[in-house]
């Protein structure tokens, strides 16, 4: 779609012209849909994200026509509705083990992924623990595996500042498990404690 045609259909949309919306949708759906996925790791989420994306933009179409770049507004709400959602996750057990499973189903170890119920608990009590950034930086990288480009993305940081809060992260979980355990940050990682 060319950008004179894009602006017609932002006019039309504005207007409340659904089909306008529909061509909309179907123009930026596919890569909509494979941006959020790519942070969230499961069809289900990714499939009720996109319709309420879009259906912000259906909600906010009076404004539509004045953006400078509707792409660029299309991305910040979808990045914006992401990162809500990993919130939502990182605080409600339900949807973040739902996430981190979707997660692992994509990786090749989840055999290695099954962890027991009191290291789970143990690792969630010292994430808690950590400084709320801290937290979200660690549960994006380590529980849904997010690479610290993806993370800095999702977070609107450098990726630097991602490896810093990792870094950070880790050490204290280090100094925790030793002192609780008397357990090296590797004997953790054999135990299972470190791996979903």
């Amino acid at each position: 779609m060319d950008a004179p045609e894009e602006t017609v259909l932002l006019k039309d949309l504005a207007l409340g012209d659904s089909k306008a919306f529909d061509e909309v949708y179907r123009h930026y759906h596919g890569e909509i849909n494979r941006y959020v996925y790519k942070f969230v790791k499961s069809t289900e989420h990714t499939e009720d994200l996109c319709q309420e994306i879009f259906l912000k933009v259906w909600e906010k179409r009076e404004t539509l026509a004045s953006l400078q770049s509707f792409r660029a507004y299309l991305f910040t709400v979808s990045k914006n509705r992401v990162l809500d959602f990993l919130r939502h996750a990182a605080t409600e057990r339900s949807v973040r083990e739902e996430v981190i499973h979707a997660s692992l189903r994509h990786a090749s170890h989840v055999e290695e992924a099954l962890q027991s119920e009191e290291y789970q608990h143990y690792l969630q009590k010292i994430i808690h623990q950590l400084s709320p950034r801290d937290q979200d930086v660690f549960r994006l990288c380590r529980e849904m595996e997010h690479s610290y480009d993806e993370a800095a993305e999702v977070l609107g940081v450098s990726r630097n500042a991602i490896k810093k809060h990792m870094v950070k992260a880790i050490k204290f979980i280090k100094y925790s498990a030793h002192k609780s355990f008397g357990l090296s940050f590797n004997s953790l990682v054999i135990c299972g404690m470190l791996v979903w």
